[in-house]
């Protein structure tokens, strides 16, 4: 019998204003459908936004915008919060019980026989409170697991984000991450471009953005593209890879 491969939709960085007016030109409600609705991620078993739901510090609008456009798709969602967010904001229309300690938003997922924990980066770093309960949680499942953070816990290569925004305890993180045997695959964004990068056993993939990319190449703001971006993790037996897509 083979086992079913378990399908993960991941959008990062929305940036979401409070009304339906465009953010720096681009219509970013439109490219948050036209993610969803691509047909990628058609037949998804999960759907998870993984930061910067809110355009710039949190607009209500933006959260209820997302919270009813969720409510069509009848896939489960787990959402966490990036730098743009706020928690008490967020929790007033997305379910967040259970799921925030001590005003930070981390949890682990169990669905389909699968594991996924989701920390919280929005100050820009991990408090050692998460990386704590990481390191117990963990060591209690048996088989592989995956973690979903907004910030990448590492260097991308990318000349303007890794020079300003950058997680500021990411050599903490990375040792902590290290010893969990059964983590080898971060899911992260942020950075508003892809990225894959090695660390040991470990991979971080980083997702584009949704709202738009960013030039890696300068160490100044330089718009690449206004297109929407999203990845697509397909997790089997003994395998989990993944794909990023653009409109």
């Amino acid at each position: 019998m083979v086992s079913k491969v378990f399908k993960i939709g991941q959008i990062s960085d929305l940036h979401i204003g409070d009304d339906e007016s465009l953010v720096q030109d681009i219509d970013v409600r439109a490219n948050f459908k036209k993610a969803l609705q691509s047909e990628s991620m058609k037949g998804i078993d999960l759907l998870v936004l993984s930061g910067d739901l809110a355009n710039e510090d949190a607009e209500p609008g933006a959260y209820k915008f997302v919270a009813d456009v969720i409510k069509e798709l009848n896939v489960p969602c787990c959402v966490i919060p990036g730098n743009h967010d706020r928690i008490e904001v967020m929790a007033q229309y997305l379910d967040l019980e259970g799921k925030v300690h001590n005003g930070k938003c981390y949890y682990r997922y169990d669905i389909a026989g699968k594991t996924l924990f989701f920390l919280d980066s929005a100050c820009g770093e991990v408090s050692q409170e998460q990386l704590d309960w990481l390191k117990v949680e963990a060591s209690k499942v048996e088989g592989e697991i995956i973690l979903f953070v907004h910030h990448p816990p590492c260097f991308c290569g990318h000349r303007f984000m890794d020079l300003r925004f950058f997680m500021k305890n990411m050599l903490d993180v990375q040792k902590v991450l290290a010893d969990i045997p059964n983590l080898t695959h971060i899911f992260t964004g942020h950075y508003h471009q892809e990225f894959e990068v090695s660390l040991g056993r470990q991979v971080v993939h980083v997702a584009p953005a949704c709202q738009m990319q960013i030039d890696p190449n300068t160490p100044y703001f330089n718009l690449k593209s206004s297109a929407p971006g999203w990845q697509v993790i397909n997790w089997g037996e003994n395998f989990v890879d993944s794909k990023v897509y653009f409109e």
